[in-house]
């Protein structure tokens, strides 16, 4: 792969270029690809300054989400944004599995019985394995 060109105009609080495009802020990356609404540029090189063309593919949300699940980049657990469990709060409900009810855990940590029940059935936090 070519070298990124990094943007050397302004960068906003997450890291991407911004220009002025047809008189409204724009993505750097969507203006060197003259994407339209609705499609996502996609940085091939996990550089957000990158405006290198080779660097850069046009793709949908659903080609957004599965890179960054490939990349192993979207947030799990606690970094995920609402998030009310900590770590260890769920290894303890975990643990807590056969010996209470799930409604009793539930009302213990200030959550859904189904959240319980998600944790132990292992539909979420799956990527935190149990001590």
């Amino acid at each position: 792969m070519s070298e990124c060109i990094n943007w050397q105009g302004a960068i906003n609080s997450e890291g991407y270029g911004v220009t002025w495009l047809n008189g409204k802020i724009s993505y750097a990356h969507r203006a060197v690809m003259d994407a339209k609404k609705g499609e996502v540029v996609l940085h091939l090189c996990d550089n957000k300054k990158c405006v290198n063309p080779d660097h850069l593919k046009i793709g949908t949300h659903k080609d957004n989400s599965q890179d960054m699940v490939n990349k192993k980049r979207q947030a799990k657990g606690e970094a995920c944004g609402n998030s009310k469990l900590k770590e260890h709060e769920v290894l303890s409900i975990r643990e807590m599995q056969g010996d209470l009810s799930s409604r009793k855990v539930a009302w213990i940590f200030n959550t859904s019985k189904t959240n319980v029940l998600d944790i132990w059935n292992n539909k979420i936090w799956r990527h935190l394995e149990s001590k």
